[in-house]
């Protein structure tokens, strides 16, 4: 064999093994495609579409999308400058947030308010926060949000609270209130405590 068609099956053999070794470590080279690959190995998803992307701290990324039956939150970080990999959430177990009622609010771990409305006539969402106080063995309220509703039923909002809550239990939303154009309550979820 000659020495140029021994280099050509060296390269091939060469490019197979990295594409297999790419392909099994779980790089991508969008954060979309990371977020797609998670939800598929989940069992889930992959999302219709992407609502929000927000930065974290240490330079990942949270990607917040919509499936048929909820919103799917989902960890990635930069890998070598170009690639992309999922990553844990704190909690470890926050990416599939089922819709149980028309309208749902989630508190994702860097405290953002994220949330679906079914309901076309609603045009702004109230939650409530609360953390469990040790204390007084009971939920204390800490922070009402009103956020505006997207045309798509999307919602959201930022916190300002700190990440690390004041207990180890951390923060809840408890009450969700959606009023329509003119002010009036159309729906609510929990007890205004």
């Amino acid at each position: 064999m000659k020495r140029g068609k021994q280099i050509v099956i060296f390269l091939l053999v060469l490019l197979f093994c990295g594409g297999y070794v790419f392909w099994r470590s779980g790089l991508h080279l969008s954060p979309e495609a990371a977020m797609a690959a998670e939800e598929q190995g989940l069992r889930y998803g992959p999302s219709n579409e992407i609502l929000l992307t927000y930065e974290k701290e240490n330079g990942s990324q949270v990607l917040v999308g919509r499936w048929e039956k909820g919103l799917s939150v989902v960890g990635v970080e930069p890998k070598w400058g170009i690639f992309w990999k999922s990553t844990d959430l704190i909690n470890g177990n926050m990416h599939c947030l089922l819709m149980e009622e028309p309208v749902e609010a989630f508190l994702t771990e860097e405290n953002y308010i994220v949330g679906l409305c079914e309901l076309p006539e609603a045009t702004e969402v109230t939650c409530k926060l609360y953390v469990y106080d040790e204390m007084e063995k009971a939920s204390v309220f800490v922070k009402e949000l009103t956020m505006e509703i997207g045309e798509d039923g999307f919602f959201y909002g930022e916190t300002s609270l700190p990440v690390e809550a004041s207990t180890e239990y951390g923060y809840t939303v408890e009450h969700v209130e959606a009023k329509g154009k003119s002010g009036e309550t159309i729906f609510i979820k929990g007890a205004d405590v």
